[in-house]
């Protein structure tokens, strides 16, 4: 069983979007909600959505449900906090979307600091998967993104691009994930790349 965790300490990232369109691909257990305004929670909640929601009241709770040995899925805030660490600790893949807009890579750089930290605590090198998101659709080159995010020692650049879209904010007015085109297709490749088999 995998323990999925999206995070990234900076805000307005595209977490909780990557979370929820990541869901009908991975064959969930649960999902758990660590941001404080509980978006994931609140928009599963917008549909008749099966899927089960915990949001935590301790770092204890999150240790136990990481090792309850299913398929979990925690959506972190955007800050830095016990509960973020606390999950990408218990995680066997940190999904983190970003871009190469200059306060996202500020935040990227802020958010290796924390996985370094997070790797001393548990005694071994994690490794985030980067994923580009949030952009136009026509972009195809990101050679400054790789190159910045080749010199983080705890980050990773995966080959997927999600582009900016209206369907995944109209999709999530009505609490599901973006279900079919290029969007769910984008999606769906994502996954495949974070399995671990």
């Amino acid at each position: 069983m995998t323990v999925y965790c999206v995070a990234n300490t900076k805000g307005g990232s595209k977490k909780t979007a990557t979370a929820i369109n990541l869901i009908p691909h991975l064959d969930l257990d649960f999902v758990v909600d660590l941001d404080k305004y509980h978006a994931l929670k609140n928009i599963l909640a917008l549909s008749d959505n099966p899927i089960e929601v915990r949001v935590p009241s301790s770092t204890q709770e999150i240790m136990e449900w990481a090792d309850e040995g299913k398929n979990i899925l925690f959506d972190c805030g955007g800050f830095d906090s016990d509960f973020t660490r606390t999950a990408m600790s218990q995680s066997d893949v940190i999904i983190t979307p970003s871009n190469d807009d200059p306060s996202e890579q500020f935040g990227l750089r802020h958010f290796n600091q924390a996985m370094a930290e997070v790797s001393q605590m548990v005694n071994e090198k994690l490794v985030a998967k980067v994923v580009i998101s949030g952009v136009h659709h026509a972009r195809s080159d990101f050679s400054m993104m790789k190159e910045f995010v080749s010199g983080l020692d705890y980050l990773e650049l995966l080959p997927v691009v999600i582009p900016f879209s209206t369907k995944i904010p109209t999709a999530q007015f009505s609490g599901k994930a973006v279900s079919s085109g290029t969007i769910a297709a984008k999606f769906s490749t994502l996954a495949k790349h974070i399995k671990i088999d």
